[in-house]
């Protein structure tokens, strides 16, 4: 029993993965970066209350865990998916089943039904 080859890749498949790897990759680091920093810096430890807004410093009238955890993150987030999207996504061009099949002659009674 043999093998039979491995056919390659469509290149469309292998840039389609490039692109999940980097979308993924973005995700994750924003991810982490809200979730850790809110959970280190956005808990107030049990002996203030909230009612002693000496401990809360500000930054632009928002709490600053919040600047640095939630607004910063969605800015960059924000910036680095534009960037992603308008100088890594390639556009390719997808063969059209139907002008793919009459040129190969091989669905032309499917094809002929279709149009009846």
């Amino acid at each position: 029993m043999s093998q039979e080859p491995i056919p390659p890749l469509d290149p469309v498949y292998k840039s389609s993965l490039r692109e999940l790897k980097w979308i993924l990759v973005i995700w994750l680091v924003h991810f982490l970066w809200v979730v850790g920093y809110c959970s280190a810096f956005g808990y107030m430890p049990h002996r203030y209350t909230l009612t002693f807004s000496g401990y809360i410093t500000t930054v632009i009238g928002m709490p600053s865990w919040v600047f640095w955890g939630v607004f910063v993150p969605w800015i960059s987030a924000s910036l680095v998916t534009t960037w992603f999207a308008l100088t890594q996504i390639e556009d390719h061009d997808l063969p059209d089943s139907a002008s793919t099949a009459v040129a190969d002659g091989s669905n032309a009674q499917t094809l002929g039904a279709e149009h009846e």
